[in-house]
């Protein structure tokens, strides 16, 4: 009867907890966007600015999912779950705030905030944050339920994980260039959907990869490291053979040229279908490979 009503008291301060996180990160943008600090005090009117609403959505669905599968342990009393969870809340979201400015300022460099969402209503850009923001909150969630040990959270092997996939997904996103046949700058630039919704799948294709690598056991570290690099290269093996069937199974001809369409000015931009079809490519194929890499089992 006590575990009942103890883990009725934790679900109800959970709720609480998570709006006040939720307010947290409103005040956040503070930090995050110091230019548009007058924007987060007003009241916000969702059918004035559909890409600001994906924007915040994106970032709320995100905490959502860094939360959505915490391990709340009971074994040592009620006292020592309530600190535990909240120490090591407290720390994942403070890392989840730095590892999306991080990514913001290596995919986003060359764009602002206050320009693109509050005066301009990007929807690419706002598609691309809340890439980034559902992205790094899985991948959060998956290092801190790979980071406990003996019934408690590790708070090191957290912040271990968070540098070792902050890095990886750093690296990641550099290879958007090489994968995807459209001009990134120039299609934010031009507010084109089509950018918005192939980098939504290229990234959380990545995402996919990375946490199917990463959710195993820890153990020794150096084994681990070593066990996550393999799967990962044996990863961007099989990668572009599964594109390439499906390419051909399906034969597809991703033309790019018959893709473009005259945009504003006469200028010319690619049509939302050649986006869509990348996006889905990119996730697809990446599940299709973590299925070989990841969720194929041989128990003796």
């Amino acid at each position: 009867m006590n575990e009942i009503i103890d883990t009725l008291i934790i679900r109800i301060f959970l709720l609480i907890f998570i709006c006040v996180i939720i307010l947290l990160y409103k005040y956040s943008h503070f930090l995050l966007y110091p230019s548009s600090k007058g924007q987060f005090l007003k009241r916000f009117y969702p059918s004035k600015n559909a890409a600001e609403t994906v924007h915040l959505f994106g970032r709320i669905l995100g905490l959502g999912l860094l939360f959505s599968q915490f391990q709340i342990y009971l074994t040592d009393g009620f006292f020592y779950a309530f600190f535990d969870f909240f120490i090591t809340a407290v720390i994942t979201f403070s890392l989840y705030l730095v590892a999306l400015y991080i990514m913001e300022s290596i995919a986003l460099y060359n764009f602002e905030y206050a320009d693109e969402i509050s005066k301009k209503k990007n929807m690419s850009y706002a598609l691309i944050s809340a890439a980034h923001a559902l992205g790094l909150a899985k991948l959060l969630q998956v290092s801190v339920n790979v980071s406990t040990e003996s019934g408690r959270h590790v708070i090191i092997l957290i912040i271990f994980l968070w540098l070792f996939t902050v890095v990886i997904i750093g690296f990641a996103i550099k290879t958007f260039k090489l994968i995807s046949k459209l001009n990134f700058n120039q299609l934010v630039v031009q507010k084109n959907l089509a950018i918005g919704l192939s980098y939504l799948g290229f990234f959380l294709g990545w995402v996919i990869i990375i946490s199917s690598a990463i959710n195993q056991p820890i153990g020794d570290i150096k084994n681990y490291g070593i066990q996550v690099i393999l799967k990962i290269l044996l990863s961007l093996i099989i990668f572009p053979l599964f594109h390439a069937a499906l390419v051909y199974i399906f034969k597809i001809e991703p033309d790019l040229e018959e893709a473009q369409i005259e945009g504003a000015m006469g200028v010319p931009t690619v049509s939302t279908g050649y986006g869509i079809y990348e996006g889905c490519m990119h996730l697809t194929t990446a599940y299709l490979t973590t299925v070989i890499t990841g969720n194929i089992h041989f128990p003796f």
